[in-house]
């Protein structure tokens, strides 16, 4: 009789074993597709807010040309042109600061990541980024973002 319960016991072990195994595979799909939702739910605010800033870029003929002039030449803008465009500059890289802390903390995936990785890269490229990295208010960036844009401003001038 002692030899029934006793294989009763193992039996009953290998079964809740074989369970807790299922049970963890099914939380790791759980786990999979709320991070897959949790990454859409993030690029569609990321694109939402691209559409925002496009927008307020259009918003007037002057505000257009003095973001384009700041990010490509800004000390061709006269004072007061030159601070109107560092505040629509600073909004831009903040947008762009985002989706490379999103891309770091895995919030993105690869695909989204790669198809804003040439704009997060074109911007901190810019002559505009290089002013934004000459005032103080760099430190009110991330200070891994801002290591990001200055190596990548580094390799460039490396390979000129």
């Amino acid at each position: 009789m002692k030899e029934i319960l006793t294989e009763y016991a193992l039996i009953a072990e290998i079964v809740s074993a074989i369970a807790i195994v299922i049970s963890l595979v099914f939380v790791g799909l759980q786990i999979r597709g709320n991070t897959k939702a949790t990454q859409a739910s993030t690029f569609h605010e990321i694109a939402a807010l691209d559409i925002q800033l496009l927008l307020s870029f259009a918003n007037s003929q002057e505000s257009a040309r003095i973001i384009s002039t700041f990010r490509d030449n800004p000390d061709s803008l006269s004072e007061e042109e030159h601070n109107h465009g560092f505040y629509f500059f600073a909004a831009e890289v903040r947008h762009i600061e985002n989706l490379f802390l999103q891309n770091e903390n895995k919030m993105l995936s690869k695909k989204d990541w790669n198809s804003r990785k040439a704009l997060v890269e074109g911007i901190v490229l810019s002559p505009g980024f290089g002013a934004l990295l000459k005032s103080p208010f760099k430190q009110f960036f991330d200070g891994s973002f801002i290591e990001f844009g200055e190596n990548q401003r580094k390799k460039l001038e490396t390979k000129e």
